[in-house]
């Protein structure tokens, strides 16, 4: 005779691990779920001769549907049901028994059970996909369930954020992938996520094994780093709100290898959940080397983009539009163009900054991979006037380059003393004028709006005025 296939239902994965196997191993097919929702998605899937389910999942207190209320709703006909209790209060029946009592739990499952000719439905586990809700089953649960039935397949987890999947082979993990992340890191991310669905669809998936945790350890490390990272992010203040570089530190100055990384990807300005996508580690080790980075003055914050700075005041505004629409050179369309010469590192940081100035777009087209000339932003300033503002890296490698970008601008403002040789005979070349920034500003702080706006100004009137 077929082994009795029971649907065992308790919201601690543990004690149903644990009970499950102490059931297979007196013959009877156990499949698990981690409370009503689970349990009714397992039991459209296949057939159960009876459900076993712990006393707050079968008659909760909290007002919600038991597990039989709630199978009654999706199926035609439902399995019998045994509540466990914790210990015995005098109140125990033949439907309610004290889950330390196999012998008798088996009991009553063969007296419950049905033959096998009187079920219309197949007793194999079901070959067909089953959708859970991650709010009412976190992934954390659905990954030991399959792994105490040593199932295979791939479980599709969607969320706001994007999409992942888990390869199964026997109840192990063996690779995990979720939108750009990879192994442990995808799947903490994706036990952080409480909305979205999380589909099982059963068979031997195509893997290429990168993880080689037992599935509980994994689950275990992976909910502790992410708990772990929603502590760190509480602690990090307005880091995750705002645009990240990286500040210049004392010589020798002793950093954790981590630190290392974190700095020498903010050299290009990023977010810090940028941050948290491009670097292979942890997400929790990240947020701690940020926060330890910023305590030391380490990274600096860009200006957001939701606290826009003028480029001017309004009783100024119609002169620096003049000022512009003066800068446009004869000859040329589009916009006037002015030239910002410097650093590659100094122009990405100018690039933030510029786009935090009210009225600024940013160009159509994305920056470059190589340190060539292309657009920071378009600055509109009323009445059909524009002003470009072109970035030209001091690269001398790509010298050759600038007359053709230089051709037609207003002026260039130079910010490092770099290049100077090949930049001046560029400009001579097409008769465009240099602003040295120092010589007006001393030190040029690239990541101040107020500065920035500032230095804007000026070139245009030395521009006018030249």
């Amino acid at each position: 005779m077929p082994a009795s296939r029971v649907l065992l239902v308790d919201h601690d994965v543990d004690a149903l691990a644990e009970l499950a196997g102490v059931l297979r191993e007196r013959g009877l097919k156990v499949s698990l779920a981690n409370g009503s929702q689970m349990a009714c998605e397992r039991a459209k899937a296949g057939a159960y001769d009876v459900v076993i389910a712990a006393r707050e999942v079968a008659e909760p207190l909290d007002g919600n549907l038991g597990v039989i209320d709630a199978l009654s709703v999706e199926l035609p006909q439902v399995p019998p049901l045994i509540v466990l209790v914790e210990s015995e209060t005098g109140t125990e029946s033949d439907s309610r028994i004290v889950r330390k009592d196999v012998d008798r739990i088996i009991a009553r499952i063969g007296e419950l059970a049905k033959p096998p000719g009187n079920s219309d439905h197949p007793r194999h586990l079901s070959l067909a996909p089953s959708s859970h809700s991650l709010e009412h089953a976190p992934l954390a649960d659905l990954l030991v369930v399959l792994s105490t039935e040593r199932r295979s397949g791939t479980l599709t987890v969607s969320t706001s954020k994007g999409s992942g999947e888990v390869r199964i082979a026997s109840g192990e993990v063996v690779d995990a992938v979720y939108v750009r992340l990879e192994g442990l890191k995808a799947i903490t991310r994706m036990l952080s996520e409480r909305e979205g669905t999380a589909t099982f669809a059963p068979g031997a998936p195509a893997i290429m094994r990168r993880i080689n945790v037992p599935t509980r350890a994994l689950v275990e490390e992976a909910r502790a780093l992410a708990e772990k990272a929603t502590e760190l992010r509480e602690r990090a203040g307005t880091l995750p709100n705002g645009t990240l570089i990286a500040a210049d530190g004392s010589t020798g100055e002793a950093l954790h290898a981590i630190d290392q990384h974190v700095l020498a990807r903010l050299r290009v300005p990023a977010m810090l959940d940028e941050l948290l996508d491009e670097l292979p580690h942890s997400d929790a080790d990240i947020l701690d080397a940020a926060i330890r980075l910023d305590a030391k003055g380490r990274i600096k914050q860009l200006g957001h983009a939701s606290s826009r700075v003028q480029l001017c005041g309004a009783d100024q505004l119609h002169l620096v539009r003049a000022s512009a629409a003066r800068a446009k050179t004869a000859g040329f369309v589009g916009a006037a163009r002015l030239v910002v010469a410097a650093t590659a590192a100094r122009l990405a940081v100018l690039g933030h900054t510029v786009l935090s100035l009210a009225d600024a777009v940013p160009p159509a087209d994305p920056a470059p991979p190589l340190p060539v000339p292309h657009s920071l932003s378009t600055i509109r300033l009323g009445d059909g006037v524009e002003l470009d503002v072109v970035a030209l890296p001091l690269v001398p490698a790509y010298a050759p380059l600038w007359p053709m970008a230089l051709a037609g601008a207003a002026v260039v403002v130079r910010l490092d003393e770099g290049a100077a040789q090949p930049l001046e005979e560029a400009c001579g070349s097409v008769a465009v004028t240099i602003l040295d920034a120092r010589a007006v500003f001393g030190v040029v702080d690239e990541s101040s709006p107020i500065q920035v706006a500032s230095l804007i100004r000026t070139a245009l009137d030395a521009d006018t005025g030249s």
